[in-house]
């Protein structure tokens, strides 16, 4: 058992909008490819952090100069875009400090501060884009080969001379970075898009700059046990919007801010459907607590309550743990995508992964409950569809486009239900003795998963309402309450319902009130009977708030 990770996962019990006695200020650091990329892609998050007092800082590894005639002066437009949409951001003037922070083996990088709020920080590494002519596949080559060295590029005005970087320098300078800033919480990109989606992008299937500053990101993390978010990028598109009006603007203001400066992007198309949206890479889901302890998957370890459980034979994959029932808890291994179970005080059972097995395509987390002494479970499969599995072999229930989430549980008259979001709608079936299931019609659209509790189920939609369906009305609507929300929800019977909302506080909803507790920084988890909510708070730690 590891010191540092307890520490880093305590399961802290708060009371609404407390804030623990001792905890570390927190400290968010992004690590993105391009001065755009955390604008666009892990928008509302960064501006919330920014507006709630964190201290702030985004490391650019690209000058994102592209394939332009004149390469020093577009670098030198988007970092100046990059500063103007931060400091509107921060609500303060677009007024900076600059100096050069100093790297390992003599090399530098431009480190500017925001000079009202010197929380906010913007470091410009300077390698070249994938698409400059000059260092074509600049990133993937120093990922791909630990021979192979580049020289940055010196945006007009640079204060920093020209250096050479090869794999490993790369490595030891975010290393570096990563000590200087001392983040409670790091985010980055997506190191493997699903391959359903950006055809157009070949095996990447989406920026090759992407795919490598989120892999570089992850090494310079080992070791570490920060809890590190990964974001969706250019697939938000393939999926609906998910994110409220009011954030949506936000989002194009800041934007707007940017793009002052940048010729080659715009407001309108691929950009609004970007900004219309900010999706996880693997979201938490909500059933992830059970009374007075939470599973969850820091590092490469997996914590139960206040202990590190033994994993043998697998690796857990991050956002893959949740509870079927208080004492049985499932995960999937981070390489195969496979599904294991450990029920009580029993040794690991290996669930294995359902057909068809496509090896370039992840598998969504298992979502598992508990029936009768028997737990079923249901997963996205590699085909895009849903599969479960009760006492039997893996069983496919069909679909296609589902979202990484699917949700099963247990109705009030006892029946097995199993509810996936796609891109066409909400997919609904009831499990049958066979082990398989029947189709439920449903007219639903969520935007995420489908949040579950006996004889309930709700979703956010693309308005960030949240929207209740009953058993007793037919799995039809009884209640939509507008939350503007930015996660998808959490349930418990009565039903009560927990999400973050668009001001980044996690909120509770009851049939008769509101109570709005504590800053979080993901979707929530609320335990079976609804008394406690926890969710990953700024400071990096895993809060459980007592729910009034």
């Amino acid at each position: 058992m590891r010191t540092a990770v307890l520490l880093a996962i305590a399961l802290l019990l708060v009371a609404p909008g407390a804030a623990a006695a001792g905890s570390p200020r927190p400290s968010h650091l992004q690590m993105v490819a391009h001065p755009d990329d955390d604008m666009l892609f892990m928008s509302p998050d960064v501006p919330l952090a920014i507006r709630s007092g964190a201290r702030v800082t985004t490391v650019f590894l690209t000058a994102g100069e592209s394939d332009v005639q004149l390469p020093a002066d577009y670098a030198a437009s988007r970092l100046a875009g990059a500063r103007a949409a931060f400091a509107a951001m921060a609500g303060v003037a677009d007024d900076w400090t600059r100096s050069a922070l100093q790297l390992p083996g003599g090399r530098t990088a431009e480190l500017h501060r925001l000079r009202q709020r010197p929380s906010v920080g913007l470091v410009f590494l300077g390698l070249p884009d994938d698409n400059d002519p000059r260092a074509r596949h600049a990133l993937s080559r120093l990922w791909r080969d630990p021979a192979h060295r580049v020289e940055t590029v010196a945006a007009t005005g640079s204060i920093v001379p020209v250096t050479t970087h090869d794999r490993r320098s790369v490595i030891d300078s975010l290393i570096r970075l990563r000590e200087e800033f001392a983040p409670t919480l790091v985010r980055t990109q997506d190191p493997r898009p699903d391959p359903r989606h950006q055809q157009q992008w070949g095996s990447a299937h989406d920026h090759p700059d992407h795919l490598a500053t989120a892999r570089f990101t992850e090494t310079a993390l080992i070791g570490t046990d920060l809890p590190l978010l990964h974001y969706r990028d250019y697939n938000v598109a393939d999926a609906p919007p998910n994110l409220p009006q009011r954030v949506v603007a936000d989002k194009r203001a800041v934007f707007a801010r940017y793009a002052e400066h940048d010729p080659l992007v715009s407001l309108d198309e691929p950009y609004d459907a970007w900004l219309a949206a900010m999706r996880l890479r693997r979201p938490w889901g909500s059933r992830w607590l059970t009374s007075g302890r939470h599973a969850h998957v820091r590092g490469r370890d997996l914590v139960v309550g206040d202990s590190v459980v033994d994993t043998p034979g697998f690796a857990p994959r991050e956002g893959s743990a949740s509870f079927a029932d208080p004492a049985t808890v499932v995960v999937q291994d981070r390489d195969s995508g496979a599904v294991w179970l450990k029920a009580g005080g029993r040794s690991w059972r290996s669930l294995g992964v359902p057909p068809p097995r496509e090896p370039r395509v992840d598998l969504g987390p298992p979502s598992a409950v508990s029936v009768r002494g028997r737990v079923v479970v249901a997963v996205r499969d590699s085909g895009g569809g849903v599969s479960v599995r009760d006492t039997g072999a893996w069983c496919r229930l069909g679909g296609s486009d589902v979202g990484d989430e699917v949700s099963v549980l247990a109705s009030g008259s006892g029946e097995i239900h199993v509810m996936a979001a796609s891109r066409s709608g909400m997919l609904h079936w009831r499990l049958t003795e066979s082990g398989c299931g029947v189709p439920v019609a449903s007219s639903e659209h969520p935007v995420g998963a489908i949040a579950t509790t006996s004889g309930y189920a709700a979703y956010r939609d693309s308005r960030g309402d949240l929207v209740v369906l009953a058993e007793y009305a037919g799995w039809g609507r009884v209640w939509t309450i507008d939350a503007e929300a930015i996660s998808d929800p959490a349930m418990a019977p009565g039903p009560v319902l927990a999400a973050r909302n668009a001001d980044g506080l996690l909120q509770i909803f009851r049939p008769d009130g509101t109570t709005t507790l504590g800053p979080v920084e993901a979707q929530p988890a609320l335990s079976p009977n609804g008394d406690q909510a926890a969710a990953l708070t700024g400071d990096g730690l895993i809060r459980t708030f007592s729910v009034p």
